[in-house]
């Protein structure tokens, strides 16, 4: 079993801890199966352990120390990111700035293919905003092509150049027809 970390360790630090002598285990593996530190190596961050198999190099991250009780010895780095172990917040937690962070303020990704869907306010103004830019950037009808005598209408971003067709949006339903040639 290897670990598989989703944060960085310093493992100069955490090779600090290990000392020529110490019985130790790789992660995940039984105390009876452990082995005797014989080298380590701060600058990269390995440790050489002797089992009754022979010699192995680990990375210290892969590796618990057992302490006398034949108890695994957690470490005593820190490796939350940033070195910060709590962040206050201003005010306390609050539940309805949690839910606002999450609230869908536009026009939302709803399905597959590149289906979108338009949001309450959305729906009861009539127009979509873009999904980019949000809010204040209502998707205006342009032009995309125009090829033998028909063109390709699509709902445009000036903002960002977002593009989308009208069959894309699921609950779409009338707009007042503004149409847009290249114009900005």
């Amino acid at each position: 079993m290897r670990r598989k970390a989703v944060n960085n360790v310093n493992y100069q630090e955490r090779s600090k801890e290990f000392s020529v002598g110490d019985i130790v285990t790789p992660f995940g593996v039984w105390d009876a199966q452990g082995g005797r530190v014989t080298a380590v190596w701060p600058a990269i961050g390995m440790v050489d352990v002797e089992f009754s198999i022979g010699n192995r190099r680990y990375p210290v991250e892969d590796l618990q120390r057992i302490d006398g009780n034949g108890n695994a010895a957690p470490p005593h780095t820190n490796s939350v990111p940033g070195g910060q172990p709590t962040v206050q917040v201003p005010g306390g937690p609050s539940e309805s700035r949690v839910a606002a962070a999450f609230e869908k303020k536009s026009l939302y990704w709803a399905e597959r293919d590149r289906k979108y869907r338009m949001t309450k306010p959305e729906v009861s103004a009539g127009c979509p905003n873009c999904p980019k830019c949000g809010q204040g950037f209502p998707l205006k009808r342009a032009i995309y092509k125009r090829r033998d005598g028909s063109s390709e209408r699509l709902m445009g971003c000036r903002g960002c150049m977002f593009l989308i067709k009208d069959a894309d949006i699921v609950n779409f339903g009338p707009v007042s027809e503004i149409e847009i040639e290249g114009q900005g």
